[in-house]
């Protein structure tokens, strides 16, 4: 496993999870289970949004050569991989009930991503300079 197929991986899945939200938005937000009024409507378009700049921003970053540069993206990611399948295990839950259904494809996908990205930050042997 490397950064780049990581990156690669990372940048398809969010930037057909932007896409849906963006274009789609009440399609998506009736898979999760959960209401879509306008304001949940506009919100979703603000995630496609920002799912599709993080899309883009790693496909850009597959072919960065340096390793700290990596490992410092790497960081970024498995943080952002780690709260959003919090956030997903909290929406899914009985207490609250947001989302209800196919919940455990999300949670899925991000425990995947935040197990590759901690082996790349944490446990990948380092190459000697």
């Amino acid at each position: 496993m490397s950064y780049r197929i990581l990156f690669v991986i990372n940048s398809i899945v969010a930037f057909l999870l932007g896409l849906g939200f963006l274009f789609v938005p009440s399609r998506v937000l009736d898979q999760l289970g959960t209401e879509a009024r306008v304001p949940e409507l506009q919100l979703a378009r603000f995630f496609g949004s920002a799912m599709i700049t993080i899309g883009l921003l790693l496909w850009l970053a597959k072919d960065v050569t340096d390793a700290n540069v990596q490992r410092r993206l790497g960081v970024a990611m498995v943080v952002g991989s780690v709260l959003v399948l919090i956030v997903t295990v909290i929406g899914v839950s009985p207490m609250s009930g947001v989302i209800r259904a196919n919940g455990w494809v999300a949670m899925l996908v991000y425990a995947l991503l935040a197990l590759g990205y901690g082996y790349l930050v944490f446990l990948k042997p380092r190459m000697k300079e």
